[in-house]
């Protein structure tokens, strides 16, 4: 049976065919609704950088679309996965339980001739909240910090709400300008709470709601310097988890997440194009050496990272990310509920698309203002004819100009992002070492 590779061009299939270097996301649909059946294998290509999106409503599948790309990062063969690298940065607190095998779902994955398997991640926390977890005891293996001084002005103005012409805004440029003249990138929170106490020609009130702000980005507990090495978090054939889900538990949880991104995509995106100046160098010398791997970052919740209106301090970093990828060699895998609140220039660069079911008018209208013209039925007819089952989504691949309906596969490690039930549910093993879930009240 012919595979369908998404994402790969012409060029690339005639050398390398639909299998090396690309992960096994699904099979194809083939009828509609109730009749939809699967058939032919489809897979996506991870060896060259790509913008992927993947949307639909909740409960559809995309947290175990984005978790089954992930698994296919880590399956790659050796010689490839070493020069792949994956952060996953996690807003529910659900990408932990990868590092478990899919033990519940052994006779779906038998029907697709997979096994179980977990998956070998690290998972991160910030350093600051090491308690909480082991409170909850939620497992984790490192933790991660943030070096304040690599932020600038603008990065906490739109943090912490702040107008950069208002009266805390000068005095935070101020600070920001000053503290790196003397200090360079090597100063602490403790440093610019005691410039802000310290500063002359502003009334306290005001030094005073912005001292408030920095003694609560303290409470984030992420921020010290120096931080974390990037070469950490980037390492060859490895997948980084960091959870960043407690945050929304706190004030200003959201902002923190996108300083976090919009710090990590400016520091990657740099690195990688310094990396990419030297692997060209030595492909002209006839050395065939990757400086760096090629960095895939996925990421949930999207359009509050990367807005359709106003500016968080991982817009500009992540467009740019969108913009210039291809070329020095970073993908975006980014998952949104709600496709008409993520920014159009982000949607206009995605070269594959993938889309569950999505119900609101306002979601299925923005899309349809951006899909190609290749279509050869409105969207709404695509997203209406797919069973209702989660999982099935239409993938549009602009590679290829194609779009076909999939059934995403089941995911190898255990799914953490389940919907709770009030019903009790047992595990119970079997004379084989299967699992197999029964339910009782």
């Amino acid at each position: 049976m012919p595979t369908i590779t998404m994402g790969r061009d012409s060029g690339d299939l005639e050398q390398y065919g639909p299998k090396l270097g690309t992960g096994f996301l699904g099979r194809h649909l083939v009828g509609e609704k109730k009749e939809a059946h699967t058939a032919n294998p489809v897979r996506i290509d991870i060896a060259r950088p790509h913008v992927v999106g993947v949307f639909g409503k909740r409960g559809s599948g995309k947290s175990y679309t984005l978790a089954v790309v992930t698994e296919e990062l880590m399956n790659l063969q050796e010689e490839i996965k070493d020069n792949v690298s994956a952060i996953v940065i996690d807003t529910m607190g659900i990408y932990w339980s990868m590092k478990f095998p899919n033990d519940r779902q052994v006779n779906l994955l038998h029907e697709w001739n997979l096994k179980p398997q977990p998956l070998n991640t690290t998972h991160y926390i910030p350093e600051g909240q090491v308690e909480k977890f082991k409170e909850n005891e939620i497992p984790f293996d490192k933790t991660f910090t943030l070096n304040p001084g690599e932020l600038t002005a603008s990065d906490w103005s739109m943090a912490f709400n702040i107008e950069p012409d208002e009266p805390q805004g000068i005095l935070l440029d101020r600070a920001m300008r000053d503290l790196k003249s003397e200090k360079g990138n090597s100063y602490s929170l403790d440093d610019v709470i005691h410039y802000i106490r310290q500063a002359e020609g502003f009334e306290q009130q005001t030094k005073a709601a912005l001292e408030n702000r920095f003694y609560t980005a303290k409470d984030w507990g992420v921020f010290d310097e120096p931080g974390t090495d990037l070469n950490e978090l980037t390492s060859r054939g490895e997948s980084i988890v960091l959870d960043v889900s407690l945050f929304g538990a706190i004030s200003g949880g959201w902002s923190v997440r996108t300083l976090l991104v919009g710090l990590l995509a400016k520091k990657i995106l740099t690195e990688r194009m310094r990396a990419r100046r030297v692997e060209e160098i030595e492909e002209m010398e006839g050395m065939a050496s990757s400086e760096m791997p090629i960095v895939w970052a996925i990421l949930d919740e999207a359009h509050t990272f990367v807005p359709r209106e106003g500016e968080t301090p991982a817009s500009v970093p992540l467009r740019e990310w969108v913009k210039l990828g291809r070329e020095p060699g970073v993908s975006l895998v980014l998952a949104t509920q709600m496709p008409n609140k993520l920014h159009e220039d982000v949607i206009a660069q995605m070269d594959l698309l993938l889309s569950h079911r999505l119900t609101a008018k306002s979601d299925i209208d923005y899309l349809r203002n951006i899909m190609q013209t290749y279509m050869r039925y409105d969207l709404a007819t695509y997203l209406d004819n797919l069973p209702r089952m989660p999982g099935a989504a239409i993938c549009l691949d602009d590679n290829s100009e194609r779009i076909y309906p999939i059934q995403v596969r089941p995911r190898l490690s255990w799914h953490g992002g389940g919907t709770p039930i009030a019903i009790k549910q047992q595990v119970q093993q079997t004379d084989t070492g299967e699992q197999e879930w029964k339910k009782h009240v």
